[in-house]
């Protein structure tokens, strides 16, 4: 990834993918490196997104560093600390700002205007990257006082970089602050997870339009343009599992007969036979976030045309190797047979684009949607109407979120909203109710219709318990 001041490369380490970082003088940042290395236990894609942007915010680092050294060599920390702050009004008002160094640096290296959101996520690196900083500097600090290594460990500057040629006073500016702005104040870490780099307060406000709508879900899966990708959508639409984990299904994980699916994370199995197919660097790919259930709960009508599809794309497309179970397959020439989840988002993303296009025409669908609003319309549907034996509909959260392999039930809230429609309808029953004959209910009759209502619930259920006992008595004699 090219950038202005910097170049994000691949590398390898331990036969996993990595990263570095070239900086202006085109060696590589040796903070970067071992910012990098220290994510090498995390998901691919995790790692990714974190160098991705930390990368983002060392382009960004030599800008502001250009704005303001000038002639000299060096920042002070009051400098470095003005960078920082001056970092989120670039991200999302650039030239906009009311901050004057995000307006200089916005002026040369356009601001890519993202949402205030987002700043947490492209935040998350640099507070990691200055931890370890940190962490690091102390180490070294210690083994100087205990005289196991000879060196001069400054207060204040972290892992050091150093440069094979002469830089222009901007860029040599730059490179001293890529190298020790974690050290800005005494507990610099803190100061920029409280200060510097703040994260948005609250929850982000839930958008009922992430959610594929419910009635238009069987058109999309018949417009797939395969069985393979009638099976790998409906699937998720029936389990509402992330499209990474149906790509990662095997086929001990499916039981046709039972008509089930167990997700089941790869570290729970890491010897298996169709791991240990792949290469170190394709195993890296097995990507698992954090579902903390195997059990599925698959709905109708998405559950059957799963298994139809399935068996479809069995007898039709299912390449038999012998090499692994992965359930789903490349189908393009040259990689028949090869693990679907290898492929790239974006050809899937085209497969998911096209489909929606399809069926936009014939279901009204006002959206552009990705294959991660099924998941959305899986929780919400939970939430709001699956039927229940009682006659109510609706599951309880706490229940969605163990479906929904949530480990916080603050995740499964940014899933399963309640509908504002079914919102909006009670409140126009209930004013109805209070308000509709012309005369306001107080509130002691208020409360007799509420405690009447929650009598009439008990009492359907003494009912339903008394058929049971009775049939389960005319059955035993």
């Amino acid at each position: 990834m090219q950038l202005k001041n910097v170049t994000l490369i691949d590398v390898e380490v331990d036969g996993k993918k990595s990263f570095g970082l070239l900086g202006p003088d085109g060696r590589r940042i040796a903070a970067f490196d071992a910012f990098a290395k220290s994510q090498s236990g995390r998901p691919i894609n995790t790692r990714s997104a974190y160098c991705r942007n930390l990368a983002k915010f060392f382009d960004y680092l030599f800008e502001a560093a250009a704005k303001l050294a000038d002639a000299r060599a060096t920042l002070t920390r009051e400098e470095l600390v003005e960078v920082l702050e001056a970092y989120r009004e670039y991200l999302v008002f650039g030239g906009m700002s009311g901050n004057e160094l995000a307006r200089k640096v916005n002026s040369t290296l356009p601001s890519p205007m993202v949402s205030k959101a987002s700043c947490d996520s492209m935040h998350a690196p640099i507070r990691r990257f200055l931890k370890l900083s940190e962490t690091l500097r102390k180490q070294l600090e210690e083994l100087v006082r205990h005289r196991l290594v000879e060196a001069t460990v400054d207060p204040f500057p972290l892992l050091p970089s150093s440069t094979a040629r002469q830089l222009q006073a901007h860029q040599a500016a730059a490179m001293v602050a890529a190298s020790m702005f974690a050290g800005i104040v005494s507990g610099g870490p803190k100061l920029i997870d409280e200060a510097s780099l703040p994260s948005v307060g609250g929850a982000a406000p839930y958008d009922s339009k992430r959610a594929f709508p419910f009635d238009a879900v069987a058109a999309l899966i018949n417009a797939m343009p395969s069985w393979r990708d009638k099976a790998l959508y409906s699937f998720c639409a029936a389990s509402g599992c992330r499209i990474s984990e149906a790509l990662q299904l095997l086929w001990p994980d499916i039981s046709m007969q039972q008509a089930t699916v167990k997700l089941v994370d790869p570290a729970h199995r890491a010897n298996d036979a169709s791991y240990l197919y792949l290469t170190p660097k394709e195993r890296d790919k097995l990507v698992w976030k954090g579902r903390t259930s195997q059990a599925t709960l698959l709905i109708e009508p998405f559950a059957s045309m799963f298994f139809e599809a399935l068996e479809n794309y069995l007898k039709n497309e299912y390449f038999p190797h012998g090499l692994h179970q992965f359930v789903f397959q490349h189908r393009r020439s040259g990689m028949e047979g090869r693990p679907y989840f290898l492929s790239a988002a974006s050809s899937r993303n085209g497969i998911f684009g096209s489909a929606v296009a399809t069926v936009r025409p014939i279901t009204q669908l006002n959206e552009d949607f990705g294959a991660h609003s099924l998941r959305h319309m899986y929780g919400t549907y939970l939430l709001n109407y699956f039927p229940r034996s009682d006659g109510s509909y609706g599951l309880p959260i706490g229940l969605v979120k163990q479906l929904m392999g949530h480990a916080n039930i603050k995740s499964t809230e940014r899933y399963a909203r309640h509908d504002v429609e079914l919102f909006q309808a009670e409140l126009a029953y209930a004013n109805f109710m209070l308000f509709g004959s012309g005369a306001t209910k107080t509130l002691n009759q208020m409360r007799r219709e509420v405690l009447q209502a929650k009598l009439a619930i008990v009492e359907r259920a003494i009912a339903q318990e008394a058929t049971a006992i009775e049939m389960s008595t005319r059955v035993s004699q």
